[in-house]
């Protein structure tokens, strides 16, 4: 397996005004509300290595907030 460095890894910054909802389902709430109303977020790939899927960003600029992911295994 490669381990190629992620260009983008470790470089996300919380843009002003967006709240950070932490890993996974700590916000479950939130993120589970914004699902619902179809709110499309977008993913920023903050891993450290390429394809590894340790730090995936959901964006949703409708409700300013973020949520992290690790889909590694």
């Amino acid at each position: 397996m490669s381990s190629a460095r992620n260009p983008q890894g470790g470089k996300w910054v919380l843009p002003a005004g967006y709240e950070d909802l932490g890993w996974q389902y700590a916000g479950r709430e939130k993120i589970a509300a914004c699902r619902e109303a179809g709110h499309v977020r977008t993913r920023f790939d903050n891993s450290l290595y390429m394809n590894r899927g340790t730090d995936m960003i959901y964006i949703c600029d409708t409700c300013k907030n973020v949520h992290h992911v690790d889909s590694s295994d």
